[in-house]
């Protein structure tokens, strides 16, 4: 199961694109935290992952290291088999410094960096309150991270006017040392059919270069490319956990106010995406209402040919392009739609050529999805 905090609405940066709405200070208190922890051990869960989300959570390292001690302490109070935790972090790297790394090094951790591409891609929108460019403290956050083994992702948000450079931006951060990159459209933006081209032209370049690293022997993962390529594999997507609002992860805000994840706290205004509160659990009635909300996207979505490699069933997804879930727009269409075919087209180009990082990586090992076990594929629902 995934336990998220969302620290605080504060950040140290102003991306242009944030979703979060306004920075403000609403930190999240000490009680909380304890309570946010006890109702995530209360199903005695084999593993957790212990996540850290805002605004920037890096600004206040001491509620960090306070949560950590927290969880730590209250699982090893346990009776009988105890859960293993992950800790992970969502932050621009900007803060991380030796107290940070400190409380990551010689645990399981992952850190999720936003890193949108090379200098010039990453400083157009990622910026600090002052309008400066933040990729360079990035970087030394990103190093700092590499040479002290502390395991960590990318995150490269692209929109409309960075999709055409989607190929500039896997090369920029394919040599950083992360073991993924993620490359995540803003849904938010105003996506036209000239921007789609824009995308496809971009996920080629992207491809392109992806084949090159195999070809080299790299074997290494570009989502959403990377997914694709499994559904293909699997004949379609899986439904773990995270599929279900609030069933195996949920997000608490400051306020303690409980969300089915992170993306859809925004500024904490409470309404229909709440499932409950720290002081009362998980309200099912309200958790089921929403899935079954989310669940309307199915009928949408059933005569798509692609509906079993399309992650249509992402509530963020629908929140993000139309405010409700449930619904979609076309834009989710044709995203999901390029990145199909350009995974198709890289794995149907490497497999022709037999090339043998391809082939050891999709072909000579197992893939298990989250949650560890392969469970029903969403094309069963249909029999």
């Amino acid at each position: 199961m995934e336990l998220t905090l969302f620290v605080d609405h504060q950040c140290n940066l102003r991306c242009t694109y944030c979703y979060n709405g306004d920075k403000f200070t609403r930190r999240m208190d000490e009680d909380t935290i304890r309570k946010s922890i006890a109702l995530a051990l209360q199903g005695r869960p084999r593993h957790i992952d212990f996540s850290f989300f805002g605004g920037e959570p890096l600004i206040h390292k001491d509620l960090l290291r306070f949560a950590i001690r927290q969880m730590d302490e209250a699982i090893a109070a346990m009776k009988g088999p105890k859960p293993t935790v992950r800790v992970i972090v969502n932050t621009n790297a900007t803060l991380i410094d030796e107290e940070v790394l400190g409380m990551l090094e010689n645990r399981l951790a992952t850190v999720f960096v936003s890193l949108d591409g090379d200098r010039e891609v990453h400083d157009r929108y990622r910026v600090d309150a002052g309008g400066h460019g933040s990729y360079d403290k990035v970087l030394q956050g990103i190093g700092r991270l590499r040479d002290r083994g502390i395991g960590f992702q990318l995150v490269s948000v692209f929109g409309v006017a960075t999709a055409p450079h989607l190929g500039r931006t896997v090369r920029a951060c394919a040599d950083l040392g992360a073991a993924k990159v993620t490359l995540a459209p803003n849904f938010r933006d105003d996506w036209d059919e000239g921007a789609i081209e824009g995308l496809r032209e971009g996920l080629r370049g992207a491809g392109d270069a992806w084949m090159e690293m195999f070809r080299a022997g790299r074997a290494y993962a570009i989502e959403p490319l990377h997914t694709k390529i499994l559904t293909h594999l699997k004949g379609g997507i899986p439904c773990p956990s995270r599929c279900l609002l609030g069933g195996e992860e949920f997000t608490v805000a400051p306020t303690g106010r409980i969300y089915p994840c992170a993306q859809m706290v925004g500024e904490d205004l409470g309404g229909e995406l709440v499932i409950g509160h720290v002081d009362r659990g998980i309200d099912s009635d309200a958790r089921d209402r929403l899935q079954a909300a989310k669940d309307r996207v199915e009928d949408t979505c059933a005569p798509c040919e692609l509906r079993t490699r399309c992650q249509s069933h992402c509530g963020c997804r629908h929140v993000a392009l139309t405010g409700k879930l449930g619904e979609i727009t076309a834009v989710l269409c044709e995203v999901e739609s390029a990145v199909i075919d350009e995974a198709d087209r890289v794995a149907e180009t490497l497999y022709a050529e037999q090339c043998p990082a391809f082939i050891e990586y999709y072909y000579k090992r197992n893939w298990v999805p989250a949650g560890g076990a392969l469970t029903q594929l969403r094309r069963s629902r249909d029999s």
